[in-house]
Parts: C-alpha cells; sequence; structure tokens
C-alpha cells in the first residue's frame, strides 16, 4: 500500500481508493457561494438533521430558493432568504448561507437573518408558502404531495392541512433559523449558541459543510457539523414550549370564542368540516383545502387565503370576495389573505357567511 502525497491534512480524513491507496482529503474551498446553494437545493440533508435533534432527526422539504420576505402585508418582498425549508412537525426552516471569506458572516448575516425571522412570522402567509413549495417541487421534477408524504411518513397527508400547520408554526413564531458555510468562524458559533439558549420558541443553529478533495481527484467527501446545540439548548422541546390550545383560548377575545362557535355550525351545511389546531381552527373542504383560519391570541382573527382564485385564474372572483369584506371592518384588508379581527367577523357574521358561502361553492365548481 501507497500513500498519497501530503498524506497530513490537518483534519486527520482519509479515503482508501479501488486500488487500496490511501489517499489524504484535503479541505477544498467552494468556487462560489452558489455552489454551496445549490448543493443544499438538492441535498437538503446537508443540514445535519440527525445532529440537531439526535431523538427525532430533522428531515426537510424545500419550499423555495430565494424566498421572498415582505415588511408589509400590503407590500412585495424587500428581502429574500437563501433558502427555505419545512420539516417533518412543519416547521419553517430559514437558511442563509455565506462563504467564510465573506466579511459578512461574522455580525451582518446575524442581523440579516433577524429581519427575515421577525417579518417572515408575521407577514408570510401559508397559501403562498404552499404554492411556493408546489412549484418548486414540480421544478424539481417531484410530485408535490408525494413528496409530503414521504417528509411526514403519511401517505394521506395534504398540502393544505400541511401548510396550515406550518401557518400555525409561524403565528406561534415556532421557526428554525440555521447558518450554513464552509467554515464557521468563532465568532458566529458564540452568537448562535447565545441566541438559541435564550430564544423561545424558535431555534438557531450553525452548520458548517466542508469539501475534502484528494489532490489530482475530483470526487468531493462533504462532511456537515452542527453548532449551536448547547447543553442548555439541548433540554429545549418546542413541543412542549408552544402553548396549549387550553392557554390560548383562556387568553382569547370572547368573539374569537364565538367565531369558532359560529364556524362549526355553519360547517355541515356548507358541506365543511372545522379541524382544530393549537393556534386556533381550520375552516376547510373535505378534501382538506382551506375556505379559512380562525386564530385564538394574540390574532383573534378570520384569515380568508384568496390567492389561490388569482392563482387559479379567477381574478374576478377574488376581487368580489375582497370588496365583500372590505366593507366589515376598518382594518385594511390584504388582497391575498384578508385578515378580520373576530369583533368584526361576528358582528357582522351574515355578511362573512355568505363570503364563506361563496367559497364553499367555488372549491365545489372547481376540480
Amino acid at each position: 500500500m501507497t500513500h498519497g502525497a501530503g498524506s497530513v491534512n490537518g483534519e486527520g480524513i482519509f479515503q482508501i481508493s479501488p486500488g487500496g491507496e490511501l489517499l489524504s482529503l484535503e479541505v477544498t474551498p467552494y468556487e462560489a457561494e452558489d455552489v454551496l446553494q445549490a448543493l443544499l437545493e438538492t441535498h437538503p440533508d446537508l443540514l445535519a438533521g440527525a445532529q440537531m435533534t439526535p431523538e427525532v432527526p430533522r428531515r426537510w422539504a424545500l419550499v423555495k430558493r430565494e424566498q421572498g420576505v415582505p415588511d408589509r402585508d400590503d407590500s412585495g418582498s424587500r428581502w429574500s432568504v437563501d433558502h427555505l425549508f419545512v420539516d417533518q412537525d412543519a416547521v419553517p426552516t430559514l437558511v442563509e448561507v455565506k462563504r467564510s471569506t465573506d466579511t459578512r458572516i461574522r455580525r451582518e448575516v446575524v442581523g440579516q437573518m433577524l429581519d427575515y425571522a421577525a417579518n417572515g412570522v408575521r407577514y408570510w402567509p401559508a397559501e403562498s408558502l404552499q404554492l411556493a413549495f408546489e412549484a418548486t417541487q414540480s421544478a424539481l421534477g417531484n410530485s408535490p404531495r408525494g413528496t409530503l408524504a414521504s417528509l411526514c411518513d403519511d401517505g394521506d397527508v395534504s398540502a393544505e392541512g400541511f401548510f396550515a400547520r406550518v401557518g400555525d408554526n409561524l403565528r406561534a413564531g415556532r421557526i428554525r433559523m440555521v447558518f450554513v458555510a464552509d467554515v464557521i468562524p468563532d465568532e458566529l458559533m458564540r452568537i448562535v449558541e447565545f441566541l438559541n439558549e435564550q430564544m423561545n420558541p424558535a431555534e438557531v443553529f450553525a452548520v458548517q459543510v466542508k469539501r475534502f478533495r484528494a489532490q489530482g481527484h475530483e470526487d468531493s467527501v462533504i462532511v456537515p457539523a452542527v453548532y449551536g446545540r448547547t447543553a442548555a439548548a439541548s433540554t429545549k422541546n418546542p413541543q412542549r414550549r408552544m402553548r396549549d390550545r387550553a392557554t390560548a383560548v383562556d387568553a382569547s377575545r370572547p368573539e374569537t370564542i364565538r367565531l369558532i362557535e359560529l364556524i362549526t355550525g355553519f360547517a355541515p351545511a356548507a358541506g365543511l368540516t372545522v379541524r382544530e389546531t393549537p393556534g386556533g381552527a381550520v375552516l376547510e373542504t373535505s378534501e382538506r383545502e382551506t375556505v379559512a383560519n380562525v386564530y385564538l391570541d394574540p390574532y383573534d382573527s378570520l384569515d380568508i387565503p384568496l390567492e389561490r382564485w388569482r392563482a387559479r385564474g379567477l381574478v374576478d372572483q377574488a376581487e368580489s370576495l375582497h370588496a365583500s369584506l372590505n366593507g366589515l371592518t376598518d382594518k385594511a384588508l390584504t388582497a391575498k389573505i384578508p385578515s378580520l379581527p373576530s369583533r368584526d367577523v361576528v358582528a357582522h357574521w351574515s355578511q362573512v357567511r355568505s363570503v364563506l358561502q361563496r367559497i364553499a361553492d367555488l372549491h365545489r365548481s372547481i376540480p
């Protein structure tokens, strides 16, 4: 057996070639940031989910690369996060990628990520994320439903139901922020560890994705390592940190509780069902397509997704529904997902009921 040139590489990582040669693997920088981004797009397992939560390893599906982030209800995207993934528990995972040669990786990237997270939690409609996910998976040659079934180990999972849970997690602030680089600087590592210990229920990690090659060879070995899982942070259980439904109900306005009673009474005659969630209730079709969401405290609102109808070419119908809702509240309603305060919904229930019935009829008329 012969030894490859430069067999002491400082990392202690070697490969035995098919011919029995011991090859020393050297750290090989990525040619550009986009190379690492593209790897994550097609190989999300590089985020090393088993290192983040060994008891229940995380798995991911890509929602979108360069996912836009607005800073107001009625605005376009002000920023974009490099990748937005969801895990098997419908937890949104924001990923920002930087090479170690980029000086912004030390501090600026942290501020950027917090901007994305704070505004994404507030302004990302679950409906729009579902549309982005379906478009992304189709472009990758995957069946969106099949991707979710594989992600969740559930052949009956629906995109509507899954992204309703994504919306609940966003509203609860249950997200994961991940910084990815070929080398994680000590300064960023300390910030990540601090944030992950202090933030609740959000999680923060850094993932170092080093690439190694033997001199004169093209094949790469990629070794991810997760930072941020300190002893204190490891004791956090995101499921337990979320408020239970009873606590949210107790904190909600009386009108919100009455609203849930009203939609529960309305649903059977309209051919719909009501499904309780930790953050409220979902009014949905038998195919698990969302008609409306009721959100408990602190939002106390009824959110009605209209963007799907525009996406299906029914722009006039969406505009008509939006106009019918506009006169029921003093609040400015966004075009994509109007969010009405529960007190206004209860006060104008007959008109809101009529809008919900029209939406239920649209679902039945569109395959």
